[in-house]
């Protein structure tokens, strides 16, 4: 059996190499530099996923699951952009409205003598996008393609996840969930952050799940490390939502008379020393003082109100709350009232897949004590929370909302349908491969 069983795992990495190397040659073959650098991501995307799926000892079918979410958002990016030219959007998306700024930003600095000078203070993933332009020329098919790389490194991440969390139904319903959901394919093929901020926060969850157990493993240490450098560049204010649940296990460790306790908080106090001497460090200040400062919320309100999916309740509060009135919009808006009121296309796609959330809700919810009774399940809850506070510091727009929520959901999905996995799984195991 144990010969057999290395056989077909021999058999199954050759058909995966043949299967690479055929459209490779093909394209190759073709002697179209761009459409040979689409193929050179694309395969790098899937490699990169395999490793880290063979880096966390995964069976072989989880390979099965990332050339699922591969597939689903090539094809997803293919169709968007032939209806992109056919209603004059030249390549845009509808809904991604930031995406205008990056590319016209980017181009604008390629043209000049510098274009890192002229990008000076601009975001960061504009600087991301000038790159590939100055590299490549000005084609935002390459960027697109990475963003769908980072969205297909979640999968493996999330099984892991879903793994420790109690075994290998919850891996793989996390993983195919994160596949199938309309918002995780289609942020991460717009020209936008947000496939890899999210990938940052999920690498971010194995340090503070290292954090909870006794001895901290050298992957969870260096995947979180680097999942904090990609939120800080990107997305600063969600620092807090990685702080919040390490701050809240180093209490819990306190008050238990954990051993751990003093080991963490040598590393938190490195860890915020370190930080603080950081530009990530000022940026993150800066987006929380900024959020509840009354000249900085005007020009925010402002912004959300522009559109048709701002919240207008929430600008009526003060600064220092109103993060406090848009945590229940971060969570659950849409609201019902409001899944067959949406207009435009996109936000009619955010409202029926909120009802697939609220489905999902529903059963996390349900199963609430069991998940929290669990150390990986209570940490990823807690982690999840501190995501949607993160998220109320944002623009008071749901637009915004759903697009920075992501990670939230994507941290999610390991607890779902949690008590029927138990019941079948039996107890679980946190290092059942």
């Amino acid at each position: 059996m144990l010969f057999q069983h290395h056989l077909f795992q021999k058999i199954n990495w050759f058909i995966l190499m043949i299967c690479a190397a055929v459209p490779l040659g093909l394209f190759i073959s073709l002697n179209n530099f761009h459409v040979n650098i689409y193929l050179i991501v694309v395969l790098l995307t899937f490699f990169l996923a395999v490793f880290l799926s063979v880096l966390f000892k995964h069976p072989s079918y989880v390979i099965k699951i990332i050339l699922l979410a591969l597939s689903i958002r090539i094809v997803i990016l293919i169709v968007l952009k032939i209806y992109s030219f056919q209603t004059g959007l030249e390549g845009f998306f509808p809904g991604d409205v930031d995406a205008y700024a990056y590319h016209g930003d980017a181009l604008e600095a390629i043209r000049s003598h510098s274009w890192i000078n002229a990008l000076e203070g601009n975001l960061e993933y504009t600087y991301f996008v000038a790159f590939f332009y100055d590299l490549f020329g000005p084609d935002m098919n390459i960027p697109q393609l990475i963003n769908l790389g980072a969205s297909v490194l979640i999968v493996p991440l999330v099984y892991e996840l879903g793994n420790r969390v109690g075994g290998k139904k919850y891996a793989i319903t996390a993983s195919i969930l994160w596949s199938l959901f309309p918002s995780a394919i289609f942020w991460s093929v717009s020209l936008l952050k947000d496939a890899f901020v999210t990938l940052g926060m999920v690498l971010s969850g194995f340090l503070i799940l290292g954090i909870t157990e006794k001895k901290m493993r050298l992957t969870d240490l260096s995947l979180g490390i680097c999942g904090i450098l990609l939120v800080s560049s990107l997305r600063s204010q969600f620092l807090l939502a990685i702080a919040l649940p390490i701050l809240i296990m180093i209490c819990f460790q306190l008050f238990k008379g954990n051993t751990n306790f003093l080991r963490n908080s040598v590393f938190l106090v490195v860890g915020i020393a370190l930080f603080s001497m950081t530009l990530a460090g000022e940026n993150a200040f800066d987006a929380l003082t900024n959020s509840t400062s009354q000249e900085e919320t005007e020009r925010i309100n402002e912004i959300a109100l522009d559109g048709g999916s701002g919240i207008a309740l929430v600008t009526m509060f003060p600064p220092e709350i109103r993060w406090l009135v848009q945590l229940p919009f971060s969570i659950f808006a849409p609201f019902p009232w409001q899944w067959l009121s949406v207009g435009q296309g996109l936000y009619r796609v955010s409202g029926l897949e909120m009802i697939v959330w609220y489905i999902l809700y529903y059963f996390i919810w349900k199963n609430r004590q069991i998940i929290i009774a669990q150390n990986a399940g209570k940490v990823i809850m807690i982690y999840a929370f501190s995501v949607f506070i993160a998220v109320s510091f944002s623009l008071p727009n749901i637009g915004s909302i759903y697009r920075y929520r992501l990670a939230a959901l994507a941290l999610l999905l390991p607890l779902v349908f949690y008590k029927f996995a138990k019941k079948k799984d039996g107890k679980g195991s946190l290092d059942e491969k």
